[in-house]
């Protein structure tokens, strides 16, 4: 039987199967769109059989949370402890439905997680998605049995949130004037009507949200809105380029430390989930070493550099986040010495860097940053990985949107993928060969459900298409900036030797 992620343990009698023409859900806690879900699809399968099937939902207070186990026979039988079992018990059935087409064989499956976090990246920033595709995304996770969509709506390129305070930040930073390859308008933003729409829609296929405020790089869409919040001032666009902007938010200013907590309090208004992620990476320090507000604050506090006045900050804004009862994350990418940041604010973990014992989510860059071509990271890379070890608490893809602007460059980038990192994360045993063998039935599983995919040779290019799909990709370095920042960067210091 070939389940994706694979069960943990599976019993089953093929030649002994009921053919339904129906199915009956009883004493089900799922949402009634979850419901009809499941009953939509299975009864594309299942018109040519012969009455209905009961499946009962059963309490075990003895099963862990998200497990689940299913015994089919004449009937089927579901027990579970919590809402996700239940969901994830309708999610393995679908699967059975379809691979035996309608039929359900006599058998028995017993499944939980080996990790609590399974999640899916999405990077809104640069190229906005909309309200029914962030649902469609969403869908799609459940499908995988993942449990964490992490929302990343703070952009150098552009703010996606509508906040009440700060209304300049959509009505003027959510848009951009072109982008890297060609010179349209781009932006977008949701209310906070559609966030709430979107985080209650997650939750009902047990998905819980964690939003994404980048700070204190990733910031040039917000000091567009308002300069007062960068070190010196300056007018500035919202970026449209890609790359490290080198105007970031001034950690000198108490001012800074307001605008931050006004947008978290209406951030947590509206994510009401334990999970919270503050960004972190990609923080230049040139503004910071030529600011007297930041020399200021390093010196009353007694600090060493400007990265340590960075610590200083995330350690602040986590403290906030603490008090509303959040944990904290933030991006482990450039860090060398985790030392001076406080052992409860969790990594998003990208490379090998010691975490020590605070809590980290595996986002491997070479594994799972799926925006990257295949010729970077195959199907079989992702496959292959083995998590992180120490206080890891799952693993989450990462679908930075610079390069994929729409669905369609969204699903060619995350199917096949997301089924390496789905099972490796589920149960901790997957293989290139083990997804090999599965992937036939996996494309014809995203053919039913109307999702694209990259194809066999794509997904694992040989040597020569792997080095095209590079080389394509590369095509960036035509736009690079780093000679912009280089000349406004003396520029910059020229202001600061006239104060």
């Amino acid at each position: 039987m070939k389940i994706i992620p694979q069960p943990r343990a599976v019993s089953c009698e093929e030649d002994k199967t009921i053919s339904p023409s129906k199915f009956i859900l009883i004493q089900c806690s799922l949402d009634n769109i979850v419901q009809n879900d499941f009953l939509q699809f299975s009864e594309r399968f299942c018109k040519n059989g012969a009455g209905e099937c009961l499946i009962n939902f059963v309490t075990d207070v003895s099963l862990a949370d998200e497990e689940y186990i299913i015994d089919a026979d004449n009937e089927i039988t579901v027990k579970s402890n919590s809402y996700n079992g239940e969901l994830y018990a309708l999610q393995t059935l679908q699967q059975i439905i379809f691979q035996y087409g309608g039929k359900i064989p006599k058998l028995t499956v017993c499944d939980s997680p080996c990790k609590k976090i399974r999640g899916f990246m999405l990077d809104v920033g640069r190229y906005f998605f909309s309200v029914e595709d962030v649902k469609t995304i969403i869908r799609r996770m459940a499908l995988h049995k993942l449990n964490l969509f992490h929302f990343h709506l703070t952009e150098d390129q552009g703010w996606r949130i509508e906040i009440e305070k700060y209304p300049r930040l959509t009505s003027k930073g959510s848009v951009r004037k072109k982008t890297n390859f060609n010179h349209k308008k781009h932006g977008g933003f949701y209310t906070k009507s559609e966030i709430r729409d979107i985080v209650d829609y997650a939750h009902k296929f047990g998905i819980s949200v964690m939003p994404e405020f980048d700070i204190p790089g990733h910031s040039r869409a917000a000091i567009a809105c308002y300069k007062e919040l960068s070190c010196f001032e300056r007018e500035l666009p919202v970026a449209d380029h890609w790359g490290v902007k080198h105007d970031v938010l001034c950690a000198g200013k108490e001012s800074t430390y307001s605008f931050v907590e006004d947008i978290i309090d209406e951030f947590c208004e509206l994510f009401p989930d334990e999970y919270f992620h503050i960004g972190g990476d990609e923080v230049p320090k040139h503004r910071w070493s030529l600011c007297p507000h930041c020399q200021q604050k390093i010196k009353e506090l007694g600090l060493k550099d400007e990265e340590a006045l960075q610590c200083y900050f995330m350690n602040r804004v986590k403290n906030y986040l603490k008090s509303k009862g959040r944990q904290v994350f933030m991006w482990s990418w450039e860090l060398e010495d985790a030392s001076l940041l406080d052992n409860d604010l969790g990594f998003t973990k990208c490379g090998e860097l010691d975490t020590g014992d605070r809590p980290f989510i595996d986002t491997s860059t070479k594994a799972y940053y799926i925006d990257l071509p295949y010729g970077y990271i195959s199907l079989d890379d992702t496959a292959e990985h083995k998590l992180f070890d120490g206080n890891c608490l799952g693993a989450e893809v990462t679908l930075w949107s610079e390069y994929v602007p729409n669905m369609k460059k969204a699903d060619l980038m995350t199917y096949p993928r997301l089924a390496g990192m789905a099972e490796t994360a589920w149960h901790s045993k997957c293989s290139k060969e083990s997804i090999a063998e599965k992937l036939d039935y996996y494309y014809s599983f995203l053919d039913a459900n109307g999702i694209g995919y990259s194809k066999r040779t794509i997904a694992n290019p040989d040597t020569f298409r792997g080095k095209l799909q590079v080389l394509f990709f590369e095509r960036r370095q035509l736009a690079w900036e780093g000679l912009t920042n280089i000349i406004d960067d003396k520029r910059v210091e020229g202001l600061a030797k006239n104060k």
